[in-house]
């Protein structure tokens, strides 16, 4: 049975009772009267959300303090340091370095520098001694080459013949002599046959016929077999000569060509490597040169410089920073806010700004950026944000703490006010007067801002609420 119900069952049976016993009661002039409980209608309102945060004084503008060389990487010794903290101008000389060391580097790097134009003007004499040498040796094979195509030309076209005709004519003039001596040997035969010369005369003449016949007979073999070696082996080897040498001479001078072409394909790469290494050297010494420059510290930016904590000795490393300048003209508030209060805060959105240090001193602002990424805080999770200033007061230093609002209205929502509101346990629900009698109603409450709630569900306008102080039963 409801609660509302039992209870006005206890009323009747307790007045009945009362009445049937006719006993009188007698007023009690110390008791007070029971409270009225207060009645709210609930409708279709605004809700006023605020969020107050503290947030604090940063710069989204910030330099590091270091030398910057690009080439030289050794460390180098404090000579002075001229700023140790405050406002600086951008360009202001915070410190000096000594520079012995990369002037030394400097200086090798100059010698290297020349040293390699030296050796690039060597080889540029010597590519120029090599292109003559070559162009005389190209000629030379280029004019071979011309003379062995012409060799087997005019081989082919007359000196072979005329080779075939010289040994020939060679054989038959062997034949000859053969039968001019067989002729003439004969002739003295007859000649002396009759006669009546000496003896001794007549061999001599005969002897020297034979000789000569014998030899000439001889020297037919020897031309004869001149003649067979000629058709088999030495003429055709004479052809084979005669056109291979023109084969290999056009193939040397393609082959020239070629290497010609290699070695200029060689000397571009050589000059491109030479220019490159040149190129590196004079990088190297302008770099350095630029690094020395630096070796005077300047201000990066307009702002104030953090304390410098190094004395005239110390060392620094080339891309140590040591410092910071903070531009003061780019001051923002930034801090965390929790995932819930994104139901109030928006990009864009006016707050106003207190600084406790300063009590009465304020000013406006607008939230820059609240960020996409959150982070765990705790059982929540938090998320970056930055507000823009809209101040120049010089009393604002960075790092100071600054208490930031900001309001929202939610419009055309049920609200009630908290006191309305009861916890049982994980329940939650309110007091809905039903004509005479008063029921428990469960409902899903949604934002609050101290005084009133939203009402998700479980509620509808017109719902007249009971307002118990909000106590838990």
């Amino acid at each position: 049975m409801p609660r509302s119900q039992t209870t006005a069952i206890m009323t009747v049976t307790v007045s009945t009772l009362l009445s049937c016993l006719a006993v009188p009661v007698l007023a009690d002039e110390s008791t007070e009267p029971a409270p009225v409980n207060e009645l709210h209608t609930v409708k279709l309102g605004t809700l006023e959300k605020t969020w107050d945060g503290m947030l604090r004084l940063e710069t989204n503008r910030s330099r590091p303090v270091k030398i910057g060389a690009e080439q030289y990487s050794r460390s180098a010794e404090i000579a002075e340091v001229l700023v140790r903290s405050g406002t600086v101008r951008k360009g202001d000389v915070i410190l000096r370095l000594d520079t012995t060391e990369i002037d030394e580097a400097i200086r090798d790097a100059k010698i290297a520098l020349e040293e390699r134009k030296v050796q690039i003007e060597i080889a540029d004499r010597t590519r120029a001694i090599e292109d003559e040498s070559m162009a005389i040796s190209m000629e030379r094979t280029v004019k071979s080459e011309e003379r062995a195509q012409r060799d087997l030309e005019l081989f082919e076209r007359f000196r072979a013949d005329m080779m075939k005709q010289r040994q020939q004519m060679s054989l038959e003039y062997s034949q000859f002599r053969v039968d001019d001596a067989d002729e003439e040997l004969r002739q003295l035969q007859e000649m002396y046959g009759d006669t009546t010369l000496a003896d001794q005369t007549k061999d001599i003449v005969l002897n020297r016929a034979k000789r000569s016949l014998n030899q000439s007979q001889r020297s037919f073999a020897m031309a004869k077999t001149e003649h067979t070696l000629f058709e088999k082996y030495d003429f055709p080897d004479r052809v084979i000569d005669i056109k291979d040498g023109a084969r290999w001479k056009a193939t040397d001078l393609e082959h020239a060509k070629i290497r010609e072409k290699l070695a200029m394909m060689r000397r571009e790469l050589d000059l491109a490597g030479e220019r490159r290494a040149l190129d590196k050297l004079q990088e190297r010494l302008d770099d350095l040169e630029a690094d020395r420059k630096r070796f005077t510290v300047t201000a990066p930016i307009d702002g104030v410089l953090t304390r410098i904590n190094l004395e005239t000795g110390d060392t620094l490393g080339m891309q140590q920073g040591f410092a910071q300048v903070h531009d003061l003209s780019q001051l923002a508030l930034k801090g965390k806010i929790d995932a819930i209060d994104l139901n109030v805060l928006q990009e864009g959105m006016a707050v106003d700004v207190e600084v406790p240090a300063f009590p009465g001193f304020g000013f406006d602002g607008t939230i820059r950026s609240i960020g996409l990424i959150g982070s765990p805080s705790g059982s929540s999770t938090s998320f970056p944000i930055e507000v823009e200033m809209k101040s120049e007061d010089d009393r604002l230093r960075l790092g100071i703490a600054c208490n930031v609002k900001a309001s929202r209205s939610f419009r055309n929502v049920l609200t009630v006010p908290m006191e309305a509101v009861q916890h049982d346990g994980d329940r939650t629900h309110v007091l809905v007067q039903r004509g005479e009698n008063t029921i428990e109603q469960d409902v899903v409450l949604g934002l609050d801002n101290g005084t009133d709630v939203v009402v998700l569900s479980g509620l509808k306008n017109g719902d007249v609420v009971v307002l118990t102080g909000g106590e838990d039963e």
